[in-house]
């Protein structure tokens, strides 16, 4: 605050991948994926912290071609959630596997159980819903983004996550409760919010971007 006091052609902006990771961190918490997220959660744990889990999952890897291996979940950035729910996705057949060998009890991967076919789905929805945020918050990390930016990768976002939410077999009621978070976080950001003094310089910056001139 002293320094744009000081120089007037500094704006004070608020930390918009905070916020939008922010936004992550809301619609990974509600109720509907909280089991999602445990047995996530759980999971990853079991693996990193096991060493004969780890090496029945490496072996698994080498018979399903996979490359990548599961990741933790960080305490702040709650982006990690949709990147390590991406990985669990990736590791399913290889988790499959070493469950198969009855080497470990985890019963959300027997193929043929209801409660892990719905964790399967449930899993697929919270990665669909949170990707849109989580690409624009990798965007506006780079030192190249502009108040323009902001602006495109925000609406840009909340069209994404819309347009997956809209999807018939989409939950109605978690339908709702996302669109809540993504009016009450715009609102608060472009509307009349505590963060929204800014709004018309985002909206400048992008019109007024050489890029789109």
């Amino acid at each position: 605050e002293l320094l744009v006091a000081e120089i007037p052609t500094i704006s004070n902006l608020p930390d918009i991948v905070h916020f939008i990771s922010n936004t992550i961190k809301d619609i990974v918490k509600l109720e509907y994926f909280k089991d999602t997220t445990t047995v996530m959660r759980n999971t990853i744990t079991k693996f990193h912290k096991s060493h004969p889990a780890i090496a029945e999952l490496e072996l698994a890897h080498v018979e399903c071609g996979i490359g990548r291996g599961l990741m933790s979940i960080g305490k702040t950035r709650f982006g990690t959630v949709v990147m390590a729910a991406w990985a669990l996705q990736e590791n399913l057949p290889a988790i499959k596997k070493v469950v198969e060998r009855k080497k470990f009890d985890i019963g959300y991967f027997c193929p043929m159980a209801r409660k892990s076919v719905e964790f399967k789905i449930e899993l697929s929805e919270l990665i669909k819903v949170g990707t849109p945020a989580l690409k624009a918050l990798t965007c506006l990390e780079a030192n190249e983004a502009t108040v323009g930016d902001v602006y495109l990768f925000w609406h840009a976002m909340i069209w994404a996550i819309n347009d997956v939410v809209d999807d018939k077999d989409f939950p109605g009621l978690v339908r709702e409760q996302i669109l809540g978070i993504l009016n009450s976080h715009h609102n608060q950001t472009f509307g009349d919010g505590n963060l929204s003094t800014s709004a018309d310089l985002y909206l400048a910056g992008a019109y007024l971007s050489p890029s789109t001139l």
